[in-house]
C-alpha cells in the first residue's frame, strides 16, 4: 500500500485488474508533518482506507489484512488487531470498508492477548469467524509458513466452521506466505511445505490454498552486480515445484515484485544514488541496468540531471539481449518513452511502479497462455 504500489495498480488496464484478486495490508501510512518535534508521532492511516475504498473496485476481490511488518505498524494498526470482544475493532473496520467497497473481503486475524488463556483465545477466534461467515462469501487465513509452526493447530481448531462455511458455496482461502524467497531455494521450500499441504487437505479438504512470496531483494546488489544482472522469479519456481508434488493444484500469488521488508517513509534521493530500471522478462526473470551519476567531487552536486541517467538506463534496457516487448503495459510504454524521448519520472518510486505494473502484466499474460494451451479457464 505504498505510493509506488498504488501508482502501479492505477495504471494497470481495466482488463488486467478484473483478473486479479488483491491482498491489501493495512499499514500505518506516512508520518504526518508536525513542526513540534516533541509531539507524539501521527500517521495518515486514513489515506490507506481511502485507497482501499476508491482504488480497488475493479478487481475480483480485495482481501484486507493488517500488516505484520513491525516498521509499518502504529497504535492504530495495533488497536485493529486486538482480540478483545472477538476482534471487534477488526470486524467493525472490515464491515465499514465493505460497505464502501463491495469487493472487500476479510482476513482472519489471530493475535491473542498476552493474558488470554486457551479458552479465551478460542472464543475470540470463533466469534470473529462467525461474524465474518454471516456476511461474506470469502474468508482468508494467511500463514507465515517459515515462521509460524502453529498455524496447522489454528486450522484444526477452525476446521468444523471452515468446512461448514465451504459447504454453503463459500470460499475459505489459506495463503501460505513464504515472504522473501531466496535464490535457488524453491525445491527446498516445496519439500518442506508438501506434508503441511497434505495436513491442510486432511483437515479442510476443499480450502483454496495459495502460494505467496517474492524473490525481489531489498537491494538488487544483494543478489547481483553493480551495473547489470538478471535473476529468476524464485516465487514462480516455488509455485511450480509445489504443484509437482500435489494431485490437486494450488493457486499462485506474489508480492508484485515488491520486497516485504520496507519502510514507507519518505527517503531523500542522494546525489550518489544510481538510476536503475528493472525489466520483467517473458522468460520468468528480471534484469536491471544501473547508471552511475556524474557528481562534482567538491560540491557533491550532480553535474547532469537525474532524468538523463534514467534515459541512459532505459536505452540499455531496450538494447539488452533479454529484452522483449510487452503490449498493453503502461510500464513498458514508459521505458520506451524514456529511451526515445524523455523520462516521465526521475525518482526510484516511479520506476518501482513501472517494474511492478510490468511484472503483473507478464504474469497474467503467461497464465493466460498456459490456460489457453491446457484448454482450461483462468483460476
Amino acid at each position: 500500500m505504498a505510493d509506488a504500489e498504488i501508482r502501479a495498480w492505477k495504471h494497470l488496464s481495466p482488463a488486467h485488474k478484473a483478473e486479479l484478486s488483491v491482498h491489501c495490508e493495512i499499514t500505518r501510512g506516512r508520518k504526518r508533518p508536525n513542526k513540534d518535534k516533541s509531539a507524539p508521532i501521527e500517521y495518515n492511516i486514513a489515506k490507506i482506507y481511502s485507497s482501499i475504498v476508491e482504488d480497488f473496485t475493479n478487481c475480483r476481490v480485495c482481501v484486507v489484512d493488517i500488516t505484520r511488518e513491525r516498521t509499518l505498524r502504529s497504535s492504530e494498526t495495533e488497536a485493529l488487531g486486538r482480540s478483545t470482544g472477538g476482534y471487534a475493532q477488526w470486524v467493525a473496520k472490515v464491515n465499514e470498508l465493505h460497505a464502501a467497497n463491495r469487493k472487500v473481503r476479510p482476513t482472519l486475524i489471530v493475535n491473542p492477548g498476552d493474558d488470554d488463556d486457551y479458552d479465551q483465545y478460542e472464543t475470540d477466534i470463533f466469534a470473529q469467524f462467525d461474524a465474518f461467515a454471516q456476511r461474506y462469501d470469502l474468508i482468508s487465513y494467511r500463514a507465515s509458513v517459515l515462521h509460524d509452526e502453529g498455524f496447522i493447530d489454528d486450522l484444526s481448531m477452525l476446521a468444523d466452521r471452515a468446512n461448514a462455511f465451504i459447504e454453503r458455496d463459500s470460499r475459505f482461502e489459506i495463503v501460505l506466505d513464504f515472504e522473501f524467497v531466496q535464490a535457488s531455494t524453491a525445491s527446498l521450500h516445496a519439500a518442506y511445505v508438501a506434508p503441511l499441504i497434505r495436513q491442510i487437505r486432511s483437515i479442510i479438504p476443499h480450502a483454496n490454498i495459495v502460494s505467496l512470496g517474492t524473490s525481489f531483494p531489498k537491494s538488487v546488489t544483494d543478489v547481483g552486480d553493480e551495473v547489470r544482472d538478471e535473476f529468476r522469479l524464485e516465487e514462480l519456481a516455488l509455485y511450480e515445484a509445489i504443484n509437482r508434488t500435489q494431485n490437486q493444484p494450488i493457486e499462485y500469488g506474489d508480492y508484485g515484485s515488491i520486497n516485504p521488508i520496507r519502510n514507507d517513509t519518505f527517503i531523500p534521493v542522494g546525489s550518489y544514488l544510481r538510476a536503475r530500471i528493472d525489466f520483467p522478462t517473458d522468460t520468468k526473470s528480471i534484469y536491471y541496468h544501473r547508471v552511475a551519476p556524474n557528481v562534482d567531487p567538491n560540491t557533491k552536486k550532480l553535474l547532469s540531471p537525474r532524468s538523463s541517467m534514467y534515459k541512459a538506463a532505459a536505452k540499455r534496457v531496450m538494447a539488452d539481449a533479454s529484452h522483449s516487448s510487452l503490449l498493453g503495459s503502461w510500464g513498458y510504454d514508459k521505458i520506451v518513452e524514456a529511451a526515445t524521448k524523455a523520462p516521465e519520472g526521475s525518482s526510484p518510486s516511479f520506476w518501482i511502479s513501472v517494474r511492478m505494473e510490468m511484472h503483473i502484466c507478464r504474469r497474467l499474460d503467461a497464465m493466460a497462455r498456459q490456460a489457453a494451451s491446457s484448454g482450461v479457464g483462468n483460476n
